[in-house]
């Protein structure tokens, strides 16, 4: 099957959705990108996307990444690809968001989002070596910046980050590697096992440059005394040249589910005593206080949205897939006559449940993208710290909602292919199973219902919250009667109401945290998940408002009618079958159920 996706959705939401050319016009920008350059270059994207990334995905799937004698061994055509893309400013060079000459986060990740789509094993790879050469930017010194960054940001070398350890996962604070120092104070020799290590090895480039947080001996317990450190698999010299071998060891490659094509290592630091790291940031203070964590969650933020962007890129696939096949796919009787079997009602209902979704979703993710670009780049301080706000409270709504939801649609698309979706003759199995692992990547999905409850909604004594929710009364208070969306704002006004009665009752909950607190827990995903679906309904809307508005100037035979026209069409259907899960969550979350709590740990194991 032919890989498609959908660059006029992309378009509309630079061109005709988001103010766009408030980004463009910020100092950063304004010399080097126009509104009139989006076209141009979603177009090239595209383009590569089709013609020189999509051939390596199946190939990337059927033969994936090998371990023999020692050695990481990529699939065919991937060293090429990634040096394509990271050479010809697809990849780092433009996401590096604090060095000049990058493209605004709403123009490269519309870019990357194809090019991701197209291989979802390869974008890993430039996503984390883009996030490693941030950490450096954001917190290396000058010498750092000249000594890693050029061939970073060439595709000479990649880069990864290095959390987990056999026995700490998600409990990153247990963490058992160790860092000791030497004569030269920001050089310290490193040793420990990293495990689930992305992109940790392989054959697409020279050099790896890992960031690797591990404890110095005075280090305190927990996660505040781990520190971050730039760990090259080979040394590399002040001068910017690659040295000797740094004694990073690759020591087993995980057999996955999906990803094939994607080397997931696990590594050995210092095996033969001979491993260096350089410390990024200060020495640890006299109670043995890193900032390693800290440092790293700048990479594991950015990673957090990128991992919910590459699942709805992935569902976005799927959809593109599943609406090619079921064009082709005759089968069935409509008034005597054989035909497509998108005729048929529950096909399309498939379709636009899955057109709907990944849409709404892509929308709620571009909001982010825009409020992290005005954040970054404006030179209004008060606008800046909003939009920054806002960023924040989206990260754990697009990673958990974006990611749960991909599975679902993707299992749709499957559907729609009948028993063929579930061969491997067809692509759209393939990114099923590529795409469950982004609900576990960078923090599971109780990690970010428990970061939007106990964080996001708490931070600066919740008023970014109550801001964030009452842009979203205003929207629907703005809109109730306009003319053919009187339902759909009814709705929206009654899934707002029940958003607010559950971010009451967990206020409630939080006053009396001693006997309340493990219900908040409880009931942290539900509760994402309604202010996600909330969210997504209003961008949704927002863009059907838009639309009409040209529909309604546009002659019948408009060549982008059908388009505007099922952008309305995603909006009814989200708001009117989507959206009401709200009212049932809420109920559930106001139930208050317990016997999850209750229920006896042995009733709960098959012995």
């Amino acid at each position: 099957m032919e890989y498609k996706y959908n660059v006029r959705d992309l378009k509309f939401i630079l061109k005709e959705w988001l103010p766009t050319e408030e980004v463009l016009a910020c100092d950063r920008f304004k010399e080097y990108f126009g509104i009139d350059d989006v076209d141009p270059i979603l177009t090239e994207a595209y383009k590569v996307a089709r013609e020189v990334v999509s051939p390596i995905n199946a190939e990337g799937d059927k033969n994936p990444v090998r371990f023999e004698n020692g050695v990481v061994i990529s699939p065919p055509g991937y060293k090429e690809v990634f040096q394509f893309l990271q050479k010809n400013g697809w990849g780092s060079s433009s996401e590096c968001i604090e060095l000049d000459g990058g493209m605004p986060l709403l123009l490269y990740k519309a870019c990357a989002e194809m090019i991701a789509a197209a291989c979802p094993a390869m974008g890993s790879n430039i996503k984390l070596t883009s996030g490693a050469a941030n950490l450096i930017i954001d917190f290396g010194t000058e010498e750092d910046k000249a000594r890693f960054l050029p061939k970073m940001l060439s595709g000479d070398w990649q880069g990864t980050m290095n959390l987990t350890e056999p026995s700490a996962g998600s409990d990153v604070g247990d963490a058992l590697a160790r860092s000791y120092p030497t004569d030269d104070p920001r050089i310290w020799k490193i040793k420990g096992t990293k495990m689930f290590i992305t992109a940790g090895d392989g054959s697409l480039c020279e050099n790896t440059i890992h960031m690797v947080l591990a404890r110095p001996p005075e280090g305190a317990k927990g996660s505040p005394g781990l520190g971050l450190y730039i760990v090259p698999k080979y040394w590399v010299d002040e001068d910017g040249s690659m040295g000797k071998f740094n004694d990073v060891t690759t020591i087993a490659i995980e057999h996955k589910m999906g990803l094939n094509g994607s080397a997931t290592c696990m590594l050995n630091f210092g095996e033969n005593d001979d491993c260096y790291g350089i410390m990024l940031g200060a020495p640890p203070d006299e109670k043995g206080r890193s900032k390693g964590l800290a440092m790293m969650f700048n990479m594991m933020n950015e990673s957090r949205i990128g991992t919910g962007h590459n699942a709805n890129n992935q569902a976005s696939e799927a959809y593109a897939l599943a609406s090619q096949y079921t064009t082709e796919r005759v089968q069935g009787y409509i008034k005597g006559q054989r035909v497509p079997i998108v005729k048929h009602s529950d096909v399309r209902r498939m379709l636009l449940d899955m057109k709907a979704h990944t849409e709404g979703i892509r929308a709620m993710i571009f909001k982010g993208f825009y409020n992290l670009d005005i954040a970054g780049n404006s030179s209004d301080k008060a606008k800046a710290k909003e939009c920054a706000d806002v960023a924040a409270i989206l990260t754990p709504l697009v990673k958990c909602y974006g990611s749960e939801t991909a599975v679902l649609m993707t299992a749709e698309a499957i559907q729609c292919l009948g028993g063929v979706g579930y061969t491997k003759e067809y692509p759209v199995e393939q990114y099923m199973r590529d795409s469950k692992v982004l609900t576990i990547w960078e923090g599971t999905s109780f990690i970010d219902g428990n970061d939007l409850v106990g964080r996001k909604m708490t931070m600066d004594n919740g008023q970014p919250f109550q801001k964030f929710m009452a842009n979203i009364k205003s929207f629907i208070d703005s809109n109730k009667e306009t003319v053919g969306f009187e339902k759909e704002m009814t709705v929206m006004a009654r899934a707002y109401e029940a958003a607010v009665e559950i971010q009451q009752l967990l206020e409630s909950w939080r006053s009396n945290k001693e006997e309340k607190g493990e219900l908040i827990n409880l009931f942290a995903i539900r509760t994402l998940f309604i202010f996600a679906q909330l969210y997504v309904a209003m961008c949704l809307a927002d863009q059907a408002l838009v639309a009409q508005k040209t529909i309604d100037g546009l002659p019948e035979d408009h060549f982008d009618m059908k388009f505007y026209q099922g952008k309305v069409a995603s909006a009814r259907y989200y708001v009117n079958n989507s959206l009401p899960n709200v009212f049932t969550l809420a109920e559930v979350i106001k139930t208050a159920d317990t016997s999850v709590l209750e229920v006896p740990e042995d009733a709960l194991v098959i012995n």
